[in-house]
């Protein structure tokens, strides 16, 4: 995984700057946020790997480096509303469909604005969608509601990629995916040495119950997965109770 992380290694022209990582469990949902990294010992994976949840979502902020030493913090952040958490990575959003979007948005999730980016409007802007299907009024919706949220919010927006946007409420996992490289890793070896193969489709031979996926935007086409295996753009689910099961 580290090896697909653009910024990770040393020699390379892009740095990373700064993350943020987030969990729903029970009734809490929590934000743990680093803005702003200078030193290359301090791992994001370890904020990642650490937390103690069915699903983690994690922004991480690449810059390229800079030889003054200036340092900016990262363009993806998490958002969050209730048990729901959600990053977006993109083009930036026409000031006059971001205004339209921000008039759209119900009382209770334009109260919610914290920072008024357009990471923070689109994911709002999915609420929304999801919020019209009617799936903010169970504790939990079924996939394929966030599903459709989520294909409703694409179609609403009308932009070129790059536009990827990332939700969970703690038990479904979505994706919109267009642009970019998302890769899927599979778990290690058991403790017999079998190395078993985990298929994207949901087509598996063992029961690890793990399911590591990284989007990037600097990840050309071509690139190495070491390791990992390539999810095809759309919108997509994963219930974290079946985390080897994709669905579209």
């Amino acid at each position: 995984m580290r090896a697909n992380l653009p910024g990770y290694a040393e020699g390379t022209e892009l740095t990373l700057r700064g993350w943020s990582v987030g969990a729903a469990w029970g009734n809490e949902t929590l934000v743990q946020s680093r803005p702003i990294v200078r030193n290359r010992s301090v791992d994001p994976l370890d904020d990642l790997l650490r937390t103690p949840a069915s699903c983690v979502l994690a922004a991480f902020g690449v810059q390229p480096t800079h030889p003054s030493g200036i340092v900016a913090p990262p363009a993806a952040q998490l958002s969050r509303f209730r048990r729901w958490l959600g990053v977006r990575v993109g083009t930036p959003l026409p000031p006059a469909l971001a205004s339209s979007l921000r008039q759209e948005l119900p009382g209770f999730l334009a109260r919610h604005q914290v920072d008024r980016g357009d990471g923070e409007l689109v994911f709002l802007s999915f609420l929304t969608q999801l919020h019209a299907a009617g799936g903010l009024r169970k504790a939990y919706s079924e996939p394929e509601l966030i599903r459709q949220a989520l294909a409703a919010t694409a179609e609403r927006l009308e932009l070129a990629p790059p536009h990827n946007l990332m939700v969970s409420d703690g038990r479904t996992f979505a994706m919109l995916h267009d642009g970019g490289t998302v890769v899927s890793f599979e778990p290690p070896p058991d403790q017999a040495g079998r190395q078993r193969r985990f298929r994207v489709t949901g087509e598996a031979d063992d029961d690890r119950r793990t399911n590591l996926l990284l989007h990037s935007e600097e990840a050309p086409a071509e690139a190495p997965l070491h390791g990992g295996e390539r999810v095809a753009p759309g919108v997509f689910s994963i219930d974290v109770r079946q985390p080897r099961v994709i669905e579209r």
